[in-house]
């Protein structure tokens, strides 16, 4: 049931009818209306904003909506999305962006405002620009403004992943649903719908690359500098849904707990780990894998590289051996030799490292200088030297995308952590063999 408070606003379509130009009213539309009749990809969009879809919800949309506000009638939000669950009911403001054009902290601020003003629970944002999570807006409003009202933003490419992760995964049974959500998926993926990644770091890109390999200092309070890092930010969740793509399941960006809930206190950290160190990392948690993905790039080498590290094997002793046991899973090499395998020792040993190829030829060619030592830990790492395509905006994002892909396809999905075997029982000497004692029944018949 509409709402009082809308004026005006029409049922969401699952094929508008719109002006061609129309672009985001025609996918906003789509996207709605297919939450609306697949309950996997609307529990799964709506997780991302702490709230849990029961059963059952029942979950109803419409668009181009007027509020009743004689204060301002100009704002129009695209969507108002209602959830009723019993008694209760959830709604939220939709704004969305298509294509290049971004949100504009004053028309968020507003709608918030509209939004507290009739009692909407949220208001969602859909664009094209990425966050880490749907809690990180983009726009960066204060605490009083967002009192009583909760604000997310949704990437459409992230959209699109959480839909091709649910179709990858067959977590749709009904098949009417099915046929709807891969036709939802291809719709996305098609170059029309204005759908689009993150492709290019910012402008001042190819200066801050110049500066870190002329080793001159970069400055935390540089704008060049903030936008660099923000740009990293975003593709770094550009990359999260490049490889949850690329596996069929939900990949996580690992961050620090201390501002894993505060974008801006974020930011300002990686701005100053930046500055210190000339160097952008991202870690990803990837399900099931042997350990956490470091993607890194590296401006002074101008290198991008990605890595595992886990544990070698505690019962085998020598360097050899540990080794071998790391070969064995790493059957495919590399044709443009780039997978490099460190190895760290006990104590203050420094690390060493060799070409996956030379390891194959001599298991011991990574032992330190004393013989002694084995191993206690591997890092493999697969190692770009991009030369000139690191300092372009395009083509650096385009090789940090196939370095994290080869490296997942050649190491990462072959990787298994080290287990200790179960323990085996313990043997016992052998007792001198003692009569057996008679049974109850026997040693009465012995008395009578």
């Amino acid at each position: 049931m509409k709402p009082d408070f809308i004026v005006q606003g029409e049922e969401v379509c699952l094929i508008p009818v719109v002006a061609e130009s129309s672009k985001e009213a025609r996918i906003l539309s789509v996207c709605l209306a297919m939450m609306t009749q697949i309950p996997a990809l609307s529990k799964s969009l709506l997780a991302s904003c702490n709230y849990r879809l029961g059963t059952r919800a029942k979950i109803e949309a419409w668009t181009e909506v007027i509020l009743s506000n004689p204060d301002n009638n100009k704002d129009r939000p695209d969507a108002l999305l209602q959830i009723t669950n019993g008694k209760n009911t959830w709604t939220a403001l939709i704004e969305a962006k298509i294509g290049k054009a971004i949100l504009s902290e004053d028309q968020v601020a507003r709608y918030v405002g509209l939004a507290r003003e009739h009692n909407i629970d949220a208001v969602i944002t859909v664009s094209n620009q990425m966050v880490a999570r749907a809690d990180h807006h983009p726009v960066h409003l204060t605490k009083n403004q967002l009192r009583k009202v909760q604000l997310y933003h949704w990437p459409w490419a992230w959209i699109q992943s959480e839909a091709e992760v649910i179709k990858s995964n067959n977590a749709v049974d009904d098949k009417e649903q099915s046929f709807m959500l891969n036709e939802f998926v291809r719709f996305l993926d098609h170059s029309s719908t204005g759908v689009e990644g993150f492709s290019q770091m910012n402008k001042a890109w190819k200066q801050i690359v110049k500066d870190a390999v002329s080793q001159i200092k970069l400055l935390k309070t540089s704008q060049d500098v903030e936008d660099t890092v923000g740009a990293w930010l975003q593709e770094q969740r550009d990359i999260v849904l490049l490889m949850s793509k690329h596996i069929g399941k939900n990949v996580q960006l690992k961050m620090d707990r201390k501002v894993k809930d505060d974008p801006v206190a974020r930011l300002k950290h990686r701005i100053a780990d930046f500055c210190d160190n000339n160097r952008l990392f991202t870690i990803l948690q990837i399900p099931d894998a042997a350990s956490d993905m470091r993607i890194e790039a590296n401006l002074p080498t101008r290198s991008i590289s990605a890595s595992m590290r886990l544990k070698a094997p505690q019962d085998k002793k020598s360097t050899s051996a540990r080794v071998n046991w790391l070969l064995r899973m790493l059957k495919e090499d590399d044709t443009q030799g780039r997978i490099i395998v460190k190895a760290s020792w006990p104590s203050v040993i420094d690390d060493t490292s060799c070409l996956l190829s030379e390891l194959r030829e001599d298991p011991n060619r990574i032992q330190c200088a004393n013989p002694k030592h084995a191993p206690t830990a591997f890092e493999v790492l697969l190692i770009q030297d991009s030369a000139v395509r690191f300092s372009g905006s395009k083509t650096f994002i385009e090789d940090l995308e196939i370095v994290a892909r080869d490296f997942y396809d050649l190491v990462g999905q072959h990787l298994k952590p080290w287990q200790p075997s179960p323990p085996k029982p313990i043997s016992r000497p052998k007792t001198i063999e003692q009569t057996p004692m008679p049974s109850e029944t026997e040693a009465l018949l012995e008395e009578a």
